[in-house]
């Protein structure tokens, strides 16, 4: 038999009270006072607050998920990788004010009213030891290490031009080039699209080799247009480079290789793919080229590689001039 009393406070049942924290464990009780209930039993009690807490919406976060082994090692020994990749450098003690590593953005917006602008080319004699050098130029050189390396170890008679949109590292960059002491090496803080033809047309030396390497894919179809290598860019590569010159394209994101391949493939009247001029130079079924035509790999082809992805390279060669 169930009691009833007139006014009867019951105990209080719990309405839990999330904080900002959130989570189960800013949960607290806070008291309700009812008018007369039926007494139920304990276990009728604690049956009720079960299915309370069941449908209660979960407001912790979900714990992220740890990735496989094999990621996360990967992850680990990256850093080490790079650091073997250009061991001969030695440029980690060279930037001790800021740290070896700096905090920047990973991805930028070339599109933005900040980059409209195009920036102005150096004085090449002052950048330069010697200005008439045959020049290749790396759009998008990232920290500088691919280039300083072959301007120090490459054989070859050549100066180098790093072009990047993130002044940070460019800074950085110029940095270890003074420390180093290389005058054959130089990197400008530029948005590429709308600066490279005015800067490449100013040197008075013969543009040789362009490289492209892993480039921002920029996924989604909507940011397809902040790409860097869009047909003015193509425009001006074709127009600037020597005749004899090659433009390296590489990715480990296949379709931004075949979008960066289809756009020069549609030159076919001035440019050829390399191994159908050097038959020494191997390639795939689909065209790719096999092996790295530069004898040192950049930082995003090791990650990529330490975390077995596939790099994707073309390489062209201009083989006549552009018809007007």
């Amino acid at each position: 038999m169930v009691k009833i009393s007139a006014i009867h406070r019951t105990p209080p049942p719990l309405s839990w009270d999330f904080g900002r924290t959130g989570g189960a464990a800013a949960a607290v009780p806070r008291p309700r006072y009812k008018r007369a209930l039926p007494m139920a039993s304990p276990a009728t009690a604690t049956a009720s607050l079960c299915c309370r807490l069941v449908r209660l919406p979960l407001l912790v976060p979900y714990a992220r998920r740890r990735s496989p082994l094999s990621t996360r090692c990967s992850a680990a020994q990256s850093p080490d990788a790079v650091d073997r990749e250009y061991a001969d450098l030695n440029l980690r003690p060279l930037y001790p004010n800021r740290g070896h590593h700096l905090r920047i953005r990973q991805h930028v917006n070339p599109l933005s009213s900040s980059f409209s602008e195009p920036t102005e080319p150096p004085e090449w004699k002052e950048v330069f030891e010697d200005p008439l050098l045959p020049l290749m130029v790396d759009i998008g050189c990232g920290s500088g290490r691919f280039l300083i390396w072959l301007a120090k170890n490459s054989g070859e008679r050549r100066n180098y031009l790093g072009l990047e949109i993130r002044q940070k590292l460019v800074e950085r960059s110029q940095f270890w080039v003074t420390e180093l002491g290389l005058r054959n090496v130089y990197f400008m803080f530029a948005n590429a699209t709308v600066s490279f033809n005015q800067i490449a047309s100013s040197y008075p030396g013969p543009l040789s080799l362009v490289s492209i390497l892993c480039p921002d894919p920029h996924f989604k179809k909507r940011h397809h247009k902040r790409r860097v290598l869009q047909s003015q860019l193509v425009d001006s590569i074709t127009n600037n480079l020597c005749l004899g010159g090659r433009v390296l394209l590489q990715s480990d994101v296949l379709e931004v290789a075949a979008d960066m391949r289809e756009r020069f493939d549609e030159y076919s009247d001035v440019f050829e793919h390399v191994d159908c001029i050097d038959k020494d130079l191997r390639c795939d079924n689909e065209g790719w080229l096999l092996d790295n035509p530069m004898g040192i790999r950049t930082e995003r082809e090791v990650h990529a590689e330490l975390e077995g992805a596939t790099i994707y390279r073309r390489m062209y060669q201009k083989t006549r001039d552009v018809s007007h």
